[in-house]
């Protein structure tokens, strides 16, 4: 059986993803563990400051881009850069969310998961940012 995301809970994965990048570009790590009920990663802050600062400094890149910035990809193809992937148990889905930096794909994917809690609301869990 195929499992569908509702547009609303798209829209409150979107805006989940939105927050935790503005929280990227302006580089306040601290401030990511109140985006998400939970995470997987243990000193989630720690964590973005070593790797999320550590590839921006090591690439010398600026900062991250905010979510919906354009991203010049080449060569010339439909690009996307969020992914939703639905559980084929029905309890939530993952996203996928290619960051940029300077409008250039950054190789890094900030991956979330969304829990559907008995009340329709979402638990948004923040599983890791991956190299690609």
């Amino acid at each position: 059986m195929k499992h569908t995301i509702s547009k609303e809970h798209q829209d409150m994965a979107i805006e989940t993803v939105r927050n935790i990048l503005h929280l990227f570009h302006e580089k306040r790590y601290d401030e990511v563990p109140a985006a998400v009920d939970e995470s997987e990663v243990e000193d989630l802050p720690r964590f973005l400051r070593e790797y999320i600062q550590g590839t921006l400094d090591l690439n010398e890149m600026d900062s991250f881009d905010e979510y919906g910035a354009p991203c010049n990809f080449h060569p010339q193809y439909e690009y996307h850069q969020l992914h939703f992937f639905p559980y084929t148990d029905g309890s939530g889905f993952a996203v996928d969310y290619e960051m940029t930096a300077g409008a250039e794909l950054a190789q890094l994917v900030l991956q979330l998961v969304f829990l559907y809690q008995p009340d329709g609301s979402l638990r948004r869990v923040f599983h890791t940012v991956d190299p690609q």
